[in-house]
């Protein structure tokens, strides 16, 4: 457990590491808890602590493709919003649902072994203060639903930009590519997200077809999402960038025969792999961040081919 409280009835605060307790008073002498916090890293090293401290067990992301690539598992990720939302919270864009949110729960602890389940891989390095604040908020709720005993997938195996040179990207994301390579394929995505328009992600599909969904909230509008999905042939392989509710509907798809890959971000990094920048960029006609989620700041798609993949359009 991990926490930091203030005790009403004598001012002075608490904080918790897995049990390492350390109680300070900011308003008293400076060495009082100085010497704590200078030798807390050393008391987490210690055996003693450590045995007492459970992660997760989750693959990177380099093995995560791979076993993607070379099965037919489906994938369903929870990261950052869905912990959010599991919280009760609200993300830019998905407002929080009580069903959303129980469904979400139950994907961390789900036991089919024909769909793995992606965790953000930051329970205990984090990568930037951001997470960190997440993972203060949201582990000891997360840990009531997380298996230690699973094996999960980094959610980040989607959003990959941190390569040691331009041809470990390429192979990346060559082998991310082969997943589809030959097969007719079912995108499932936000209306704007244009998942491979303009870019060579997808070339290598035997064909493509589109169902697009609202760019916020979409969860509002599920049972239309996936009464459409499951009127495709059990062949269609799913891929699917919406959010939360691609996360549902993976598992939902994989109960129903299916196989379907919430792949989340992919197209946003690819294109930022491609302009080689080591973060997500603008893309001209596609929505990559969240303040750009508004349709009137987002112009009419002219690519023929596009267009005529769209099978369905759910709106708002």
């Amino acid at each position: 457990m991990l926490y930091l409280k203030k005790t009403k009835s004598t001012g002075r605060y608490e904080l918790n590491l897995f049990g390492i307790k350390c109680k300070f008073m900011l308003n008293g002498k400076k060495d009082d808890y100085k010497d704590k916090f200078e030798n807390l890293l050393y008391e987490l090293a210690d055996p003693r602590t450590l045995n007492s401290i459970k992660l997760p067990k989750v693959l990177n992301a380099n093995d995560a493709l791979y076993l993607i690539s070379t099965t037919e598992k489906s994938m369903a990720r929870c990261g950052d919003g869905e912990f959010k939302l599991i919280m009760g919270e609200n993300i830019s864009f998905q407002k929080y649902d009580p069903v959303l949110s129980e469904r979400l729960k139950n994907i961390i602890k789900n036991q089919n072994d024909n769909m793995l389940v992606g965790i953000t891989d930051a329970f205990g390095y984090c990568s930037s203060d951001y997470i960190r604040k997440v993972m203060v908020l949201c582990r000891e709720t997360l840990y009531k639903y997380i298996d230690f005993s699973k094996t999960y997938v980094d959610t980040n195996v989607t959003r990959q930009l941190d390569f040691i040179n331009e041809q470990q990207g390429t192979d990346y994301y060559n082998r991310m590519k082969s997943i589809w390579t030959g097969k007719d394929i079912v995108i499932v995505e936000g209306e704007g997200s244009r998942l491979g328009v303009g870019n060579d992600l997808l070339d290598k599909a035997n064909s493509v077809k589109r169902i697009l969904c609202p760019i916020k909230d979409a969860f509002s509008k599920y049972d239309e999402i996936l009464t459409e999905c499951l009127k495709q042939p059990k062949n269609k392989l799913f891929i699917m960038a919406l959010g939360p509710t691609a996360t549902v509907l993976a598992e939902d798809l994989t109960n129903q025969g299916y196989r379907a890959l919430d792949i989340g971000h992919l197209d946003t990094a690819y294109e930022a792999f491609l302009r080689k920048s080591d973060h997500f960029v603008h893309v001209e006609g596609k929505i990559v961040f969240n303040e750009e989620r508004h349709k009137n700041s987002l112009k009419p798609c002219t690519d023929k081919a596009y267009n005529e993949q769209i099978i369905c359009k759910i709106c708002d």
